[in-house]
């Protein structure tokens, strides 16, 4: 599982760096990817919040009341 989750991860990087190379060259490509852009954004970053609010409650869960 923890495999699938960093591949995931790490191929939502990876695209969001080849939109910004692709930004780089003009915009004739940025106009058609701009959507796909924007998509990969957000699940990016809600995925990053996601992981964030695991981590911090599962650290949380070792704290002595």
């Amino acid at each position: 599982m923890d495999n699938i989750l960093t591949n995931w991860l790490l191929g939502l990087i990876a695209a969001l760096l080849a939109v910004l190379v692709l930004d780089s060259t003009g915009e004739s490509f940025l106009a058609l990817l701009s959507p796909v852009a924007n998509v990969l954004a957000l699940v990016t970053f809600l995925a990053f919040v996601l992981l964030t609010g695991a981590f911090l409650v599962y650290t949380a869960s070792f704290r002595d009341l």
